[in-house]
């Protein structure tokens, strides 16, 4: 059976900071173009790193109607912040033994059936996908980015995430890939949301003091970085965060105040 791997990191900025991600970002990374998605809500531009896994700068439409955003699952989160993750598989029929192993846990939650995506690209090229995001026990959707949500290809990944291409890869400040990712939740939710990252690792995580963590792959299969996944508790605000790896060790300003180490 295939093992997730890391897929993105999605970041919500405001429509006009969307739109001008290669002027204000040119000293550090060299920005993808992205598309507009299959319901015409959002759009996004991306930056893709050699190891495979990707950033995804996500906004809403200008004239987005408001009772749409709200209904979104990100249409009420807070811009210029990291909001959500995604794992992959190479192939799609293996998510299904992870959707089951996850009820069998027991654990309060759930992964809801796969509902198709998509998206056209700038040139024209339509990207298909589905994902699926996590429920808790009453089948309301839960804070995005407390669990991942998975995003599966039915086009070539390739397409959609065009990392091979050496032109877009080639960054300014050497970053290479994602060492390792952090996330907080609420202490009463740890032990649970722990349950449920065993049963999508099928191994323990750390059983001492927290953070519990986790390895991941990435879809290039380097073994560059540590690779590690954590979950700890933070009352005060919830939140994901990431470490990149490069060339260059120090820190990267993604946008005001969003800023990023690199080991």
């Amino acid at each position: 059976m295939s093992r997730p791997n890391l897929d993105h990191i999605v970041i919500l900025v405001p429509y006009d900071t969307l739109h001008t991600l290669s002027n204000q970002l040119q000293h550090h990374f060299v920005i993808a173009p992205g598309g507009t998605h299959a319901d015409g809500l959002t759009s996004n531009k991306l930056i893709l790193l050699p190891d495979g896994v990707y950033i995804e700068f996500i906004a809403f439409a200008k004239d987005a109607d408001p009772e749409q955003r709200r209904k979104h699952r990100w249409g009420n989160l807070k811009e210029n912040t990291i909001i959500d993750w995604a794992l992959t598989l190479p192939r799609e029929s293996d998510f299904l033994a992870i959707q089951q192993r996850v009820l069998d846990s027991h654990a309060g939650f759930s992964y809801q059936d796969l509902i198709a995506g998509g998206r056209k690209r700038d040139d024209g090229a339509i990207l298909e996908w589905v994902v699926s995001a996590a429920k808790d026990a009453q089948t309301d959707a839960i804070v995005p980015g407390y669990l991942p949500f998975w995003c599966l290809d039915r086009t070539p990944r390739h397409l959609r995430v065009p990392y091979e291409q050496s032109d877009l890869t080639r960054h300014p400040n050497g970053v290479q890939g994602i060492t390792s990712l952090s996330v907080s939740v609420p202490g009463a939710q740890l032990s649970n949301l722990s349950t449920v990252y065993d049963a999508i690792y099928t191994e323990k995580g750390s059983t001492g003091p927290e953070p519990r963590t986790w390895h991941y792959q990435v879809p290039s299969g380097s073994g560059a970085g540590r690779h590690s996944l954590s979950l700890s508790t933070n009352e005060a605000e919830p939140t994901v965060t990431l470490t990149f790896h490069g060339d260059r060790p120090g820190q990267v300003e993604l946008l005001p105040g969003l800023i990023i180490a690199v080991e």
